[in-house]
Parts: structure tokens; C-alpha cells; sequence
């Protein structure tokens, strides 16, 4: 048998699905679900795993996932029956990557943030149609699914869409974050640092901070940018940096993975996507 290597893939599914070469990290879940902090903060290198291991636990948690499709079945987690019938599709969840905010001004940035945040609305549409949004709610809603809102209803938008879910499911979702840290580390490089620091201190910071219609959040990232200057006042936030074992297991690959995958597929690996 050929197996592919997942060289650029970071969707779960595709590569549980596929024929790709596979390290299982689905315990990474569990240690996420049993976390005290509410809000995980877990930074890596490029090319560590964090943007796939963020899709695991979106097709893990989120409810919305086919019934008839168990992407997890004989991989680690499945073996813990009480966390998967406790946890598995059992909560709504807001996904969102900045990784491809990657803009030369402030302006062209701030319209890629603008459109993330309308896909992320388009993506939860059905609140519109179902009674769940005050008239003033649903007008906002609108302007920022045609892109006409304005930047406080942006730093706002995160926030108020856990509000909307919560109403609509009754359970508050989670969050995930991938790559925080782009738009923001581009801004530096190019020269718009503060603008756009400040944009996503507003974001973020009503999104995490003293959120009472969230359950967890996780937030990924390649730096840790200064508490004090994007995530000030929030309390129970943990930091998992490349200093901390906390996780290291679950980014990047041990040298046992690495000799297993060798040695497992030794010249049955093809290097086709």
C-alpha cells in the first residue's frame, strides 16, 4: 500500500479519511477538555502541527459534525467510551485562523480581518432566520455579513456571536484560535504594528475576557506577544510555550514518532498531496 504524506494538508478529516501517513494525537483532546484554565494559550514553531490539531478538536467538539462519520474511531481517544460519549459533538464551536492576515498596510489587513469575521457570520447564518436576534442584533448581524460594519462592532463581533449560539443552542461553545499571532507580527514587520495590536487586543480581549457565554478557548500562536499589551485583565489564562512540557507530546514529533513512521512505511510513502 502507498501512503501520502500530508505534506500542506491541516484538515483533519481530509487526513483521517485519506491515505496519509498519521501520528495519533488525539489524547490532545482530553488534556484540553480537563484543563482548569478556561483560556489555553499554546505557542510553536511553523510547521509544528498547531492549525491540524486545532481542526481535531473542531471535528471532536463541534456538533454540527455528520453523525454517521466517526473521523476518531480506533484512534487513542476512542478508547476513553465515557470522555467521547461525554464530550464528542456535544458543543458548538466558533473556529477561526488569522494565519493568512499576512498584509503590506493597516487598511488591507484590517479588510482581511473584516472578511474573516463575515465568513465566520455567513457560516452561522441560520441565527438570522430563527428568531434568535433583537431587531437592533439582526442589523448588525447584516452589516457585517455585507462588510459595512464598523471597527466596534468588529472588536465586538466574537463576543456577541458566543451570545447569539448560547441563546440559539442553549450551551455555550468554544472557541478556537488558530495563529493569533500573524496579523500582529506582519503589523511589525511592515510597519503597522500599533494599529493593528489594537485591533486585535479588541477582538481577542472581548472574545476571552469575562466571557460568561463561553466554555474554553483555545488560542494558538508562534509567539507569546506581551500579556500587558494584547491579553490584559484576563485571569485565568495558561501560557504553554516550547519551555513547558505541558502538550509537548501532542506538537511536533518525538524521536520514538519519528522512528515508528520510518519504520512503518520505510518506501510506501509517496510524496503526492
Amino acid at each position: 500500500m502507498k501512503y501520502k504524506l500530508p505534506v500542506g494538508v491541516s484538515d483533519f478529516r481530509k487526513i483521517a479519511t485519506g491515505n496519509y501517513v498519521f501520528t495519533d494525537k488525539t489524547l490532545l483532546i482530553k488534556e484540553v477538555m480537563d484543563d482548569g484554565a478556561d483560556i489555553i494559550l499554546i505557542t510553536r514553531p511553523r510547521r509544528f502541527g498547531k492549525t491540524l490539531n486545532l481542526s481535531m478538536l473542531y471535528y471532536f467538539l463541534d456538533h454540527s459534525q455528520p453523525k454517521d462519520e466517526d473521523l476518531f474511531e480506533n484512534l487513542n481517544i476512542w478508547r476513553d467510551k465515557a470522555f467521547c460519549e461525554e464530550y464528542q459533538n456535544k458543543y458548538p464551536v466558533i473556529f477561526i485562523s488569522f494565519k493568512d492576515v499576512k498584509s503590506h498596510t493597516y487598511d488591507e489587513a484590517y479588510a482581511d480581518i473584516i472578511e474573516l469575521i463575515r465568513r465566520l457570520y455567513e457560516e452561522h447564518r441560520y441565527l438570522a432566520d430563527r428568531g434568535v436576534l433583537s431587531d437592533n442584533e439582526l442589523t448588525i448581524f447584516n452589516t457585517l455579513l455585507g462588510r459595512q460594519a464598523d471597527i466596534s462592532d468588529i472588536k465586538s463581533s466574537l463576543r456577541q456571536l458566543c451570545l447569539y449560539i448560547q441563546r440559539y443552542c442553549g450551551k455555550n461553545p468554544i472557541i478556537l484560535i488558530d495563529e493569533y499571532d500573524t496579523p500582529i507580527q506582519e503589523g511589525y514587520l511592515e510597519d503597522y504594528y500599533n494599529e493593528i495590536t489594537e485591533l486585535m487586543r479588541g477582538i481577542l480581549g472581548q472574545a476571552l475576557k469575562d466571557n460568561s457565554y463561553l466554555t474554553k478557548a483555545v488560542v494558538t500562536g508562534i509567539t507569546r506577544i506581551s500579556q500587558e499589551s494584547l491579553f490584559s485583565g484576563l485571569n485565568n489564562i495558561e501560557v504553554y510555550s516550547l519551555l513547558r512540557e505541558d502538550y509537548g507530546q501532542y506538537f511536533g514529533f518525538t524521536e520514538e514518532e519519528v522512528l515508528k513512521l520510518l519504520e512503518e512505511t520505510k518506501e510506501a510513502v509517496s510524496l503526492d498531496a
